[in-house]
């Protein structure tokens, strides 16, 4: 129940990279600890401030090089191919090196972590958040797969848990999925995925049309 602190996990690194003979194998895994905690702000830019304090050494050694991928995968929104480099962290034994046959509590604790729903559901949450404010309505599909949930049902039941302003200026919430129909997922309205006053726009932005623009950039590119 301790509050996340950045500036706590930044001097802990810090510390590290001033006194490198302290690092060794616990040190890499607490390295690792404070990189977890800095991944599950995204889309907060803590994780990319903290890898610039890791040594490129230690970001090629596990779990940090699993971490990196996963925070690569999270900025590049490809949230489907993120789960499944997420959940090799949950296996303690994962990256171990070379005659290591003992896992270490520090290593547990984020296998731990990673095995536990808050840290799976916050970035969930964040992921949500993220689609919802850039369409106004997505595939449910394409949703489900976003954000690793098997079915309709899941999703509602997600969806009712994660709040969202009722509109600008309002103090009131309402829950960030609006409605699921025609196999289509409905977010509730906001300034930044509906129309504008003196909008040319007649409507909100739908998942398909901006997928079909980058579809066509990626082909003249």
């Amino acid at each position: 129940n301790v509050k996340y602190s950045f500036d706590a996990n930044r001097t802990l690194v810090k510390l590290y990279q001033f006194f490198p003979h302290l690092e060794g194998e616990q040190g890499i895994t607490i390295t690792a600890l404070a990189a977890f905690l800095a991944l599950l702000q995204f889309p907060s830019t803590d994780f990319m401030a903290l890898s610039c304090l890791i040594p490129e050494r230690v970001q090629s050694l596990e779990p940090c090089a699993t971490l990196v991928r996963c925070a690569e995968l999270l900025e590049a929104c490809q949230f489907s191919d993120f789960w499944p480099e997420f959940r090799k962290l949950g296996i303690p034994e994962y990256g171990a090196r070379e005659g290591e046959t003992v896992v270490s509590e520090d290593r547990k604790l984020l296998s731990n972590a990673v095995n536990g729903t808050s840290a799976s559901n916050q970035i969930r949450s964040n992921m949500i958040k993220m689609l919802a404010s850039t369409y106004r309505s997505a595939p449910l599909s394409v949703v489900l797969t976003a954000l690793d949930l098997k079915d309709e049902a899941s999703l509602l039941s997600f969806g009712s848990k994660v709040m969202v302003s009722a509109g600008e200026g309002s103090e009131n919430e309402v829950a960030i999925v609006e409605k699921i129909e025609g196999g289509f997922v409905t977010f509730a309205a906001s300034a930044n995925n509906t129309k504008r006053a003196g909008s040319d726009f007649k409507e909100g932005v739908k998942y398909d049309a901006v997928a079909a623009m980058m579809r066509k950039t990626a082909l003249r590119q």
